[in-house]
């Protein structure tokens, strides 16, 4: 089918954290979507490998990179800060620059948005 799909961090991190609840979810989404091309923005990679460096050891975080940098239907992109900016600043509601970036990327790439976030689909749907 090959849609272009934005993955949100908590995708990566229940993923990658086996004693989460939502573990198999997120691995269940990643085998559903498996066929597409996946988009995973600078914010994104920076927030995970934040995360599980301070939360768990940097190993987790080296093998996160190392899963980005061989899964061939992964897309690494660096953000337009300028545009992410813009974006920002056009909304009032309570919402992380991260997550505008994640919807400018999917805007920017005719992308869908995959998250565990209720609040940021919800803000993408409108945007989309």
């Amino acid at each position: 089918m090959n849609k272009k799909i934005v993955l949100d961090s908590n995708i990566f991190i229940w993923a990658f954290c086996e004693s989460d609840s939502l573990h198999q979810e997120a691995i269940w989404l990643f085998n559903l979507y498996n066929d597409n091309i996946f988009i995973v923005s600078y914010p994104v990679v920076q927030e995970v490998c934040s995360i599980f460096s301070i939360r768990f050891w940097k190993d987790k975080a080296d093998n996160f990179i190392k899963f980005l940098k061989t899964t061939e239907n992964i897309i690494l992109v660096n953000n337009d800060i300028i545009n992410d900016m813009d974006m920002y600043l056009k909304y009032n509601d309570k919402i992380s620059f991260t997550d505008i970036s994640l919807i400018s990327t999917a805007k920017l790439y005719s992308a869908d948005l995959i998250t565990f976030d209720k609040q940021l689909l919800k803000l993408y749907k409108k945007v989309k």
